[in-house]
């Protein structure tokens, strides 16, 4: 980590290290992924590229930052932008291209295969949380006041207010066809159509999921109470390690508190999926194939351009490339 001595305050500096946390859980190429309109490196690497600079300017929106404070974050995003770019690209790039060959071949794609896919995504979003660059800011929060925490509460306040009201405000059965018409939209843009007997496949998933928001709404308060008495404690020895082993359980609160029903929406959609694949028309498989073996291309290609950022060989910094044998020759 980078040590600094204590600057004086200005606007809420610091505010978004804390909140920056909330988006961890997510790999920095799946957004770009399951919202993009298009598998093309021209329209999806400049996409991929500014990811650092939305990360920035939301960071710059909650305070006014000294040099140090702004130094530390881009070593941050940026180390963890180049590892991602690297190390991850790559991998998404053949698990793409390992279910376009199945997908391609009527019968090849068995429920054990399915579960290895689902597997190989779990592992790479375990990673992409533990290579976070919340994961190695904690220098940042360290330097918060008391006020500055009371201010990031409120605001976490507000936020699971409004979440809570927009759930609310809708009944089970249209946020049901709502998650049935986001998860047609994005099948569609892979070249899949789905029938009405496809839609009603994924309809009776959706109905048979185990809802647990009201639970992870309970549990995400009591972790969002903790987190906050942790920050303030900021003289604590083990400050770094209380902090980091604290934003690892977020990602396994529902999976620990309630293990039988996390399971069981987990094999729930396992399944689902698995009738999905079965149901494929020879033309749907064709066009799914197709689309998901260009997009495996285009991240390959972008995980080869050089970065603008150049990464410090410190660990402590964020997570590194890993060496290749041909790169130490």
């Amino acid at each position: 980590m980078i040590l600094t001595s204590p600057q004086p305050r200005r606007r809420r500096p610091g505010a978004r290290t804390l909140a920056f946390a909330k988006c961890v859980a997510v790999p920095l190429a799946l957004t770009v992924l399951l919202g993009a309109c298009t598998n093309s490196k021209l329209v999806i690497s400049p996409l991929y590229n500014r990811l650092d600079d939305q990360m920035r300017k939301e960071f710059n929106k909650l305070g006014d930052f000294d040099d140090a404070q702004q130094a530390m974050f881009e070593v941050g995003v940026g180390t963890g932008h180049v590892w991602h770019r690297q190390s991850e690209l790559p991998r998404y790039a053949e698990l793409l291209r390992t279910i376009a060959r199945s997908l391609s071949v009527p019968g090849r794609t068995t429920p054990d295969v399915i579960a290895t896919w689902a597997e190989a995504v779990e592992a790479r979003a375990v990673a992409a949380r533990e290579c976070h660059p919340v994961n190695f800011l904690f220098d940042l929060t360290r330097s918060l006041s008391d006020d500055e925490i009371d201010f990031i509460e409120r605001r976490f306040a507000r936020e699971r207010v409004k979440n809570r009201e927009k759930y609310e405000s809708r009944t089970r059965e249209e946020r049901i066809t709502n998650r049935l018409n986001n998860i047609d939209k994005w099948a569609r843009r892979i070249g899949i159509e789905f029938d009405a007997q496809q839609r009603a496949i994924v309809r009776s998933g959706l109905e048979d999921q185990v809802s647990l928001r009201r639970e992870y709404f309970q549990l995400s308060d009591r972790w969002k109470k903790t987190l906050f008495e942790y920050a303030r404690e900021q003289d604590a020895p083990d400050y770094d390690e209380r902090m980091q082993a604290h934003f690892a359980e977020l990602w396994t609160l529902l999976e620990n508190a309630h293990p039988d029903e996390w399971q069981s929406n987990r094999d729930l959609w396992r399944r689902v999926s698995a009738r999905l694949e079965q149901s494929l028309t020879a033309d749907q498989r064709l066009k799914a194939s197709a689309w998901l073996s260009k997009m495996a291309n285009t991240l390959v290609a972008i995980s080869k351009d050089e970065p603008s950022f150049k990464v410090v060989a410190d660990p402590r910094l964020g997570c590194l490339v890993p060496v290749q044998p041909s790169d130490e020759a």
